[in-house]
């Protein structure tokens, strides 16, 4: 029942950042196997200019990246209303301040890494 065959498929944009290449690749492939378009990001920049040219129904945001972190991007995001989509973090370590710092910056939620097919079918199901 494991079968890459009985997922769930959705339909939508999805944009993937992470400062790490084997992490986008990793992301890109597992949400592809959704049905999902993906784009990637390497930095929060990226990812600014990557909402100003498409429109996303779901954001992946590393927090720890360099030139523009995760929770400055999403911060800026939300300001220049650039996305409505959902934004979640993508963090190694899951604490209240984190969860703090993702309300803050106007983020949905977040999901530690590494990433679990399970965590990400449960956003996948509240999303799509």
């Amino acid at each position: 029942m494991d079968s890459e065959s009985s997922l769930q498929q959705y339909h939508g944009k999805v944009l993937f950042v992470d400062d790490a290449k084997v992490n986008l690749m990793l992301g890109k492939k597992l949400l592809s196997h959704y049905g999902l378009e993906v784009d990637t990001a390497e930095n929060g920049q990226q990812a600014i200019d990557c909402c100003e040219k498409s429109t996303y129904q779901l954001i992946f945001m590393d927090l720890e990246m360099p030139e523009v972190g995760g929770l400055a991007a999403a911060t800026i995001i939300r300001e220049k209303q650039l996305s409505y989509a959902p934004i979640f973090a993508l963090t190694g370590t899951e604490s209240e301040q984190i969860r703090l710092l993702c309300r803050a910056a106007h983020m949905n939620g977040f999901v530690t890494k590494p990433l679990k097919k399970e965590k990400i079918e449960h956003i996948l199901s509240k999303i799509f």
